[in-house]
């Protein structure tokens, strides 16, 4: 079934919020960087370090963009980094569940000296860039995202990345949050909980992503367009109505 352009976007951005949100709940460097500046400084260091993260990332989209444009609408293209993306949620959702008892959110920052705003823009852009999980990630499951829902238009492009951007502002500003106010809600045993919780979603995309791309390994590629020839491309365009992208 074709999708209307507003459920497709919805979905886009919701399956992108919910993957980078799984992702950015992980402890790791950047955690640290915002724990540490936001005990010295307050949320204005949330705000310096998403910045850098923020124009990161969208360089990071901006060149996936560039480099899978010309092939990621083929079938084949897609079935694989759906393979690949599904196994390396796979992973990812069985490792989280696996460490899930041993996490540990630790909001007590040690003391250091505050970050200018450039500073904090360069630290949060550092973090992550020197950091082997964020270049696996968007080499394995950014990319089979992007395939895999088979984005076209800049819109979608958008769309996918404020999903990203959305799950990395509400957690680490709720992160924030927490530090300046002070723990009271998020025990361990919550965010063991959220990290399952998370873990167990990833899983369910993770089969969901594998069941798609062998099924577009198995279909059969058509040609869509043939110079001179209307018929192939009604055909193409009958064919896609009728069993979907």
């Amino acid at each position: 079934m074709e999708r209307t352009p507003t459920r497709g976007l919805c979905k886009l951005f919701l399956l992108a919020f919910v993957t980078g949100f799984s992702g950015a709940a992980m402890p790791g460097p950047f955690l640290v960087a915002a724990i540490q500046q936001t005990a010295v400084q307050g949320m204005r260091a949330i705000f310096g370090l998403l910045a850098g993260h923020m124009l990161l990332e969208l360089a990071t989209v901006g060149l996936l963009a560039l480099g899978l444009q010309a092939v990621i609408l083929r079938r084949g293209v897609r079935g694989a980094a759906g393979i690949v993306g599904g196994l390396a949620l796979f992973c990812m959702g069985a490792g989280m569940i696996r460490g899930a008892a041993g996490l540990s959110l630790n909001l007590e920052g040690s003391a250091g000296a505050a970050c200018s705003m450039p500073q904090l823009m360069l630290l949060g852009a550092a973090v992550c860039a020197a950091n082997p999980y964020y270049t696996g990630w968007w080499a394995t499951i950014g990319a089979g995202q992007l395939a895999h829902m088979a984005i076209r238009t800049p819109t979608d492009y958008a769309v996918f990345y404020l999903g990203h951007l959305s799950a990395d502002i509400l957690w680490y500003g709720l992160v924030g949050l927490l530090v300046v106010t002070g723990r009271r809600w998020l025990t361990d045993d919550v965010y063991r909980s959220l990290i399952v919780s998370c873990a167990a979603i990833l899983l369910a995309i993770a089969a969901w992503f594998l069941f798609a791309g062998f099924n577009l390994l198995r279909k059969r590629e058509i040609m869509e367009t043939v110079p001179g020839n209307r018929t192939a491309t009604v055909i193409a365009r009958a064919h896609r109505a009728g069993r979907g992208r």
